[in-house]
């Protein structure tokens, strides 16, 4: 349903309750964060607790908020299904104590799920399985990224993909050659930071693209020298939030900016990624929140 006026939120938030907050924290863990590059925060420590990205290699595993990935419920909790309501994002905050922790911008995304088990130590093609039930129709703005769950070995390498996209057409392309890094620290998304051909946070789809409903086979160039793996995950990006001064809360109002009020849709699994703009250190924290209304 939606709101239709400012009475009618202040209404459906006071008069009926129908408001949630959620606080978060996570941290980065041992090792420092380069500059440059994106990182994927579910598999974090703090609250909630950290994604290990479980599930039968290659094969798609959907995830809610719920059940999280069937092991570990490491989704935001946003407070339930509302249908046939409509639960909406109004507010989003956060802060660092860490001085390196900032300038950064936090990306706030709704994970559909992933393809575990990617082996990034084979120059074979690697079939991918199972077929992705989205939240959003047909994948509509659902976007790829490729994140490390082991370090990398050196051999420099690039990724390739073949998927379809929301128009249902498959042996859809990546348009350019996406570099990995070498080397990534876990959880990196492998395609992202400052070298050539690196992108981030999501990898490019083929012109005209509006989304990608599924994923058919991923190759890279090269082996990458050691035994490692990674997960080809597919989130729908929902909001972003720069935080630019150590202690002081980055703050978002998305009820009063447009576009505004991003969709919470039921079941949605909400996790976030971390851009660095700065050479972050080990065991850097984050706090925040969310505040949501429903009516």
């Amino acid at each position: 349903m939606g709101f239709t006026s400012q009475d009618d939120f202040i209404a459906e938030v006071t008069q009926n309750g129908k408001f949630w907050r959620a606080d978060w924290n996570k941290i980065t863990g041992g090792a420092a964060y380069a500059v440059g590059r994106w990182y994927d925060m579910s598999s974090l420590n703090g609250t909630p607790v950290a994604n290990s990205y479980p599930g039968t290699a290659l094969t798609w595993l959907t995830c809610n908020d719920a059940a999280g990935n069937g092991t570990d419920i490491f989704g935001l909790w946003h407070g339930g299904n509302v249908s046939a309501d409509t639960k909406h994002l109004m507010n989003i905050g956060a802060y660092t104590a860490v001085a390196t922790g900032v300038p950064s911008v936090l990306m706030l995304c709704d994970m559909q799920g992933y393809y575990p088990g990617i082996n990034m130590n084979t120059l074979s093609a690697q079939t991918l399985l199972g077929t992705p039930a989205f939240r959003y129709t047909d994948g509509v703005g659902c976007r790829a990224f490729l994140r490390v769950l082991s370090t990398t070995g050196a051999v420099a390498h690039n990724v390739a993909l073949s998927y379809t996209n929301v128009d249902n057409t498959s042996g859809r392309t990546l348009p350019v050659t996406v570099a990995c890094t070498a080397s990534s620290i876990v959880p990196h998304v492998t395609h992202s930071g400052t070298s050539a051909n690196n992108y981030g946070p999501f990898l490019p789809m083929a012109s005209g693209d509006t989304g990608i409903r599924s994923v058919q086979t991923l190759t890279l160039s090269a082996a990458s020298g050691s035994a490692s793996t990674a997960a080809l995950v597919i989130v729908k990006p929902l909001a972003t939030l720069p935080l630019t001064t150590l202690g002081v809360a980055g703050e978002r109002d998305l009820m009063n900016q447009l576009p505004s009020m991003p969709q919470i849709k039921d079941g949605a699994c909400l996790t976030w990624m971390l851009f660095t703009g700065a050479a972050t250190a080990a065991n850097t924290n984050f706090y925040g929140y969310t505040d949501l209304a429903y009516g």
